[in-house]
C-alpha cells in the first residue's frame, strides 16, 4: 500500500463532503429539494448549487480561465440559481464533472504552494491575509463544502425528519 500524497488526502476529504451533499438530496424530489422547510432561505437545490458553482470557479483559478460573469457580485449571485428545468439528478452530474475537473487540476499539479492570480476585486472577498495557493483554494473548497454539508445536514433533516448518519448509510 503506497502512502498518499498531500493532494490526494486533500481530494479524499473534499470528496467525503462531496458525499454529504449527495447522501443530502438522495431520494428526494426535485420539488422537496427546491423547498425551504427551515428558517433560512436556502433549499437544497440552491445551496448545491452554489458549491458546485465555488468550485467550477477554484478550478478555473487553477486552470487560468473563468467559465463564470467577470463581474465577482453577479457571479457569486447566479451561482445560487437552479434551473427551472434542472433536476436534482443533473445537479449531481454537475457535481461530479466539476469535482472530476478539480481532482485532475489538482493531481496534474507539481506544486501546491504555486501561488494562483486571482484578481483583486474577487480576492477581497477571500481576504484570509496569505498568498492564494493552490493548497489554499483547495482548503477553502473544503471549508465551503463542510460548512454548506451542514446546512444541507439542517434543510434535509427539516424536509423529512432524515439525518446524515442515517443518510450516510445509503448510496445515491
Amino acid at each position: 500500500m503506497s502512502i498518499p500524497t498531500e493532494s490526494d488526502l486533500l481530494l479524499k476529504i473534499l470528496g467525503n463532503q462531496h458525499d454529504a451533499f449527495r447522501n443530502a438530496v438522495s431520494g428526494l424530489t426535485d420539488e422537496q429539494a427546491r423547498s425551504v422547510p427551515s428558517a433560512s432561505s436556502m433549499s437544497l437545490a440552491s445551496l448545491l448549487a452554489h458549491v458546485v458553482d465555488g468550485e467550477v470557479a477554484a478550478a478555473d483559478r487553477l486552470a487560468g480561465t473563468n467559465s463564470r460573469p467577470d463581474d465577482p457580485v453577479e457571479a457569486w449571485t447566479s451561482g445560487w440559481l437552479v434551473g427551472d428545468d434542472e433536476t436534482v439528478t443533473d445537479q449531481i452530474a454537475k457535481l461530479d464533472a466539476a469535482a472530476a475537473r478539480l481532482a485532475q487540476l489538482v493531481r496534474d499539479e507539481p506544486n501546491l504552494d504555486r501561488v494562483v492570480d486571482i484578481p483583486d476585486d474577487v480576492a477581497r472577498y477571500l481576504g484570509q491575509g496569505v498568498p492564494f495557493t493552490v493548497r489554499f483554494l483547495l482548503l477553502h473548497q473544503i471549508e465551503e463544502w463542510a460548512r454548506h454539508a451542514g446546512h444541507a445536514d439542517i434543510i434535509r433533516e427539516s424536509i423529512d425528519g432524515a439525518t446524515a448518519d442515517v443518510l450516510a448509510g445509503q448510496a445515491w
